[in-house]
């Protein structure tokens, strides 16, 4: 069922499907995309019992038109439908930009299960004067180089590794504005920012082995040096797209992080009929 928030000058849609489960997962799309791109992912957490709340972020999909974009506002956005649908337990799943915008509920709000980060570089770490004057300029660059059409055509390409992820992607990316695009491309850019960020609930790290996007690779060995208790996992056969390039094997390992974070939902009864006691919850912290 399509829902709708009205926030800071956009119409956030978005989707809540029941499930029996005790914890909802809510997932976070990545960048020119929208919900769609969760489908497999849907198909199989509600098979697995698992209710859903799928968001189109302001600026993609049914979440047009937006009259600004940035990943705080996106993090703002989703608590607000948090505070109106009462979720309970709920765990948090973003790729890309939609991986950024949970690191950015944690930093903001916090209070998730836990945080599922694919396709992503840490939000809050420092980065060499380099990366961040070609992520400040990259719309320009992409304005300059590319005709609207080859654009799309590159970051669909570039996105995948699979031609069914592929002919999904460029589907989705088809369907976008370019007006709308670079108003929020220029939103993402500034999305960085060095502060102490404490995750107060278990990171999972994922990625594509074959993710030629940006400056992921180079940083995927920062994640443990500044969140040490994080776990980190590849996905072979696979691009930034992870979850559409290789659907059954990146269902396997958020199914795995979602037991993890709600070890409750699939533990073994006491004798007495009552739950065991749970596991203690990680905390992940910034070393500097």
């Amino acid at each position: 069922m399509e829902k709708y928030i009205n926030r800071e000058g956009c119409k956030v849609a978005y989707e809540c499907l029941p499930g029996s489960r005790t914890i909802t997962i809510i997932l976070v799309h990545g960048y020119g995309l929208y919900r769609a791109m969760w489908e497999p992912q849907v198909t199989f957490l509600q098979k697995k019992g698992y209710p859903i709340i799928n968001i189109d972020v302001r600026g993609h999909g049914n979440s047009r038109p937006a009259s600004e974009f940035s990943v705080k506002l996106a993090a703002e956005d989703i608590r607000a439908i948090i505070d109106s649908e009462s979720p309970g337990q709920y765990l948090l799943c973003g790729l890309s930009m939609g991986a950024f915008v949970v690191q950015e509920y944690a930093f903001l709000f916090g209070g998730a299960a836990g945080y599922m980060l694919t396709g992503v570089t840490p939000l809050c770490i420092s980065y060499a004067k380099w990366e961040k004057t070609l992520l400040a300029y990259s719309g320009p660059i992409m304005k300059y180089f590319y005709t609207w059409a080859g654009l799309k055509k590159a970051m669909s390409k570039g996105s995948s590794f699979t031609e069914p992820a592929l002919r999904s992607v460029r589907q989705m990316f088809e369907e976008m504005e370019k007006q709308e695009f670079f108003v929020s491309w220029k939103g993402f850019t500034t999305c960085l920012h060095e502060e102490s960020l404490e995750f107060d609930a278990p990171i999972l790290v994922v990625a594509g082995e074959q993710d030629t996007r940006g400056t992921i690779q180079k940083h995927l060995k920062d994640w443990q040096t500044h969140y040490p208790a994080c776990t980190v996992k590849s996905i072979p056969d696979s691009g930034h797209v992870a979850n559409l390039d290789q659907p059954e094997q990146f269902n396997r390992i958020l199914l795995s992080f979602i037991s993890d974070c709600d070890p409750a939902g699939l533990e073994p009864q006491s004798a007495n009929g009552s739950k065991a006691e749970g596991t203690v919850r990680q905390r992940n912290k910034v070393v500097r």
